[in-house]
């Protein structure tokens, strides 16, 4: 599944106040991540990806993603097998007058389920249908 959000950041919010953003998933793994930034924030506007209080993209406290006009995007591996499935993104802006919009996105594979052989048998009897095919 792909979540995607939109992070308004107001001008002058600063790194130590941000504004957080709250990406709802399901469970699964992360496979492809988009970080977009649109034209006019020239570098101004930041944003940072946690997951249960930790930084995931990028990996650093000290870093943050940042550009003009650009789409970063990259594979992933990234599994979220435990609740909470959200992603808080933290976003900031440097610009004194204008305010900038940053989007989030994320690929989700669904976690694959196990299914027990009472639960086949249950299934196949609410179909009507006999597990041999006949």
């Amino acid at each position: 599944m792909l979540y995607k959000v939109e992070c308004p950041t107001p001008a002058l919010t600063t790194k130590q106040n941000p504004v957080v953003t709250r990406c709802r998933v399901y469970p699964g793994e992360v496979t492809r991540v988009w970080v977009g930034f649109p034209k006019g924030c020239y570098g101004l506007c930041h944003l940072q990806v946690w997951h249960w209080g930790y930084p995931v993209w990028p990996w650093s406290p000290a870093d943050s993603f940042h550009w003009n006009d650009y789409m970063f995007t990259f594979a992933d591996k990234y599994p979220l097998t435990t609740a909470p499935y959200e992603f808080v993104i933290k976003t900031w802006n440097r610009d004194d007058f204008y305010p900038h919009t940053p989007v989030f996105m994320v690929l989700v594979e669904p976690a694959k389920r196990e299914v027990s052989q009472e639960q086949m048998r249950q299934v196949y009897e609410d179909l009507g249908v006999s597990p041999g095919g006949y």
